[in-house]
Formats: C-alpha cells, sequence, structure tokens
C-alpha cells in the first residue's frame, strides 16, 4: 500500500509541474491576432511571432521546409477545438465544430484566389496527388512529364498512374541553379510530345528552392488541353500564390510547411473546368470536408488550418513573402563569401525563394549536418546530392544565419 501510495504522489507532483517543462515554462500566453494586426513595428512583430513557437530559445531552426513549427496560436487553437469535442463528440462533431470544419473550405479558397467549390481538404500534399492518380483516366502509352527534382510524395500519384495505366513518366533535367524563366521554360517546353497528357511540377522546388514560371508554362499547355499539375507543398506561405493567375489545373498543398499549420493537414484545388475528369472516390457526391465518402474528419486539426490561414491573413502575405526573401538573399550573400561549397539556387528575383541550398565540393553532407545538430542548428540535408539545405521563415532571423553560416565555415575548414 506503501508503495502504491508513494507511486501515486510522484504521479501527481509529474503532473503539477508539467508548467516546469521548457517547451511550456518559457513561452508566454500567445497574443491574440487582433493584437499582432495592431502591431506596426516590423522588428517587434518578428520578435513576438519567434516567442510564439515552442521551439526552444536556444535553437537556431531553419528546416521549415520539412515541417514548420507552428505559433501558439495555432496549438491553442487546435487544443481547445479537441477539449471541445471530447466534451460531447458527436453534438459537438455534427454542431458547431462541424459547422467551424465546413468553413475552412472557404478560407483556403480566399488565401489562393480559388472558389469553395474547388477546393478538397486533404492531410498533406501527397494525399492531394494521390487522389489524382487514383481516378484520372489515360491510355497504355500517354506520358507524364515531370522533373529530376521532385519530391518522392508527389511523384507516388504518377508512378501509380505509370503503373496502372501503363502511361509513361518522363522526366528532364533541371540545372543548379536555373538562370532564367526562359530557360526553364524551354526545358519544359523541349519535354512535351504528342503523346503528353500531364505535366506535374513544383511550385517551388524542394531541392533549390527554385520558384516555377507556370504562367508561361500554362501558355503552352492549356492549348494542348495538357493537365498541369503544381506540387505546392513549398510555396503557401512563403510566397503569395494565386492560383488563377498561376493557369494550374490542380494545386496540392500541405498545411504544416511554411503555413506553420497543424501536422497532416492540406488542400487540393481543382479547377472547375477539368473536375470531370478528377472524381476520386473520396470526393464522391461532394467536396465538403464531411461527406459519406470522406467519413469522420479529424475536426480540431482542420480548424487549426483555418486559424492558420487567418493568422497569415493578419500579418500579411506580402510581408511575409518579403521577409523571408530578405533572409534567404542575406543567407546566399553570406555564402557566397564561402569556399567548398556552390549555391545551386537561383538567384533570379523572378525564381529565387526563401530556400537556399548549397553543394559541398569535399565535406559530407551528413558530416556537417550531424554537426549542426549538435550545435543545436536544425537544417535539412539533401540525401541525393552532397547538399544542405537552408529554409528562412518570418520568425528566423539575420543573427540566425550568421550563426549557421559561421559554424559552416569552420566545419568546412576542419
Amino acid at each position: 500500500m506503501k508503495t502504491r501510495r508513494n507511486f501515486l504522489k510522484k504521479a501527481s507532483l509529474g503532473f503539477l509541474g508539467l508548467n516546469t517543462l521548457p517547451f511550456l515554462s518559457s513561452k508566454a500566453e500567445a497574443a491574440s491576432l487582433a493584437q499582432l494586426a495592431n502591431i506596426q513595428n516590423d522588428d517587434v512583430l518578428f520578435k513576438l511571432i519567434r516567442d510564439s513557437l515552442l521551439i526552444p530559445e536556444g535553437m537556431v531552426y531553419l528546416n521549415t521546409g520539412s515541417l514548420g513549427p507552428s505559433p501558439r496560436q495555432i496549438v491553442d487553437e487546435v487544443s481547445s477545438a479537441m477539449h471541445e469535442l471530447e466534451s460531447n463528440p458527436v453534438g459537438n462533431n455534427w454542431g458547431d465544430l462541424g459547422k467551424k470544419m465546413e468553413a475552412v473550405r472557404q478560407k483556403v479558397a480566399d488565401f489562393i484566389g480559388a472558389e469553395e467549390e474547388e477546393i478538397i481538404l486533404t492531410r498533406n500534399t501527397t494525399e492531394g496527388i494521390n487522389l489524382l492518380g487514383s481516378c484520372l483516366d489515360l491510355k497504355a502509352g500517354d506520358e507524364i512529364l515531370t522533373t529530376n527534382h521532385e519530391h518522392g510524395g508527389g511523384e507516388n500519384g504518377l508512378f501509380y498512374l505509370a503503373e496502372t495505366k501503363g502511361a509513361v513518366l518522363r522526366k528532364v533535367d533541371m540545372p543548379m541553379p536555373a538562370t532564367s524563366a526562359a530557360q526553364v521554360v524551354e526545358i519544359i517546353k523541349k519535354g512535351i510530345t504528342e503523346k503528353t497528357k500531364v505535366v506535374m511540377l513544383s511550385h517551388v522546388s524542394t531541392i533549390t528552392g527554385l520558384r516555377m514560371p507556370f504562367e508561361k508554362i500554362a501558355a503552352i499547355t492549356q492549348p494542348k488541353d495538357i493537365l498541369l499539375i503544381a506540387d505546392g507543398a513549398q510555396a503557401p506561405g512563403q510566397i503569395q500564390v494565386d492560383v488563377k493567375k498561376l493557369g494550374v489545373d490542380l494545386y496540392a498543398c500541405s498545411g504544416h510547411k511554411w503555413l506553420l499549420g497543424p501536422k497532416e493537414t492540406g488542400f487540393l484545388y481543382v479547377r472547375k473546368e477539368v473536375q470531370k475528369k478528377i472524381q476520386p472516390v473520396f470526393t464522391r457526391g461532394n467536396m465538403k470536408a464531411y461527406s459519406a465518402a470522406s467519413g469522420t474528419r479529424n475536426v480540431a486539426t482542420i480548424i487549426g488550418l483555418g486559424k492558420t490561414m487567418d493568422w497569415h491573413q493578419t500579418i500579411g502575405v506580402e510581408k511575409i513573402e518579403d521577409r523571408c526573401r530578405s533572409l534567404a538573399q542575406y543567407c546566399a550573400q553570406k555564402l557566397q563569401k564561402l569556399d567548398g561549397l556552390k549555391i545551386i539556387s537561383p538567384t533570379d528575383p523572378g525564381l529565387s525563394t526563401a530556400i537556399v541550398s548549397v553543394l559541398l565540393d569535399e565535406a559530407s553532407n551528413r558530416d556537417i549536418f550531424e554537426k549542426m545538430k549538435a550545435q543545436n542548428i536544425i537544417i535539412k540535408l539533401l540525401p541525393k546530392y552532397n547538399a544542405l539545405r537552408f529554409s528562412m521563415h518570418l520568425f528566423n532571423s539575420k543573427e540566425d544565419v550568421d550563426l549557421m553560416v559561421g559554424q559552416l565555415e569552420k566545419f568546412l575548414e576542419a
């Protein structure tokens, strides 16, 4: 009995002491969106945003391109919705929370310049492209064109089409770095044949950060009735996105990268004019967040995705892009002064983004990646190349970049 009492005493103290954990104790209550909107000084705003993250103060986080850290406002929104849901699961899931969840499709549509009936809520970019792969009617010999710089998740749906329909997947080689939009467009144009039925490209390359000139590519694909798909995993949240201006037919994205939203959230835009071609079983009947085809959804995280859209709109999408690109330019300027590497991200303003990647001459990228991690500097290892990737979001600072570049220089010289 004494042992049991001691166990219960220790357990209760542990629960009561949760607020002593570093990821909780160091963070003040998150500012409301209204408070963020009223901050005029950008330096104050960006510092407040950094303080709203659960990332420890001593960590330099430069890997939003893999997973973005959610601000406390988003975390709190998901937590609050989850608590409310569990207080009356049936009543709340199909009541007020269900209504909030359904409203997220319109928020996504507003964010990317689409219409509500063109938006499907998914769990991530991969699922969005997989929905296409599961239903697109291609014939044997039909060609799908993509590049050698695509993410494996985005390619999966294309491989499925090739395996099940007899379609041919063709890849064109992208330069590192690309020097102009004209160069990129010409590469894609030369890759298109009379058999091309689908072109799938990353809006922002996961390898180099190249921003694909979709408007110019759409001018080629639309007259030929070629389906143009954008893997948007690396774009919304760091650059402004207007799917109508881009001219794409489908646009898939995750909420958990640059949007800094809840993990396992995402969306798929399907242009109205091509919806008859794209009818996965997941949307049988309608495209609502909850339907007979979708089944029960994670209402709390979907509501959190909607809050994410509110968060970005409050701060200003243009302001976020300016901040991200400014930090990336600063990072590139610093890296250019180092020996032992080559920057493979484009410098052309029309092609560059908040991603800066470097190819190492002799040093091992894995060795440097591990050394950086030991210094609490989180970056991305590019396993197919002897390369490293740095992602700059608005919560980062020049001091973060200086610290990373300083350590990188030491490791390259070692």
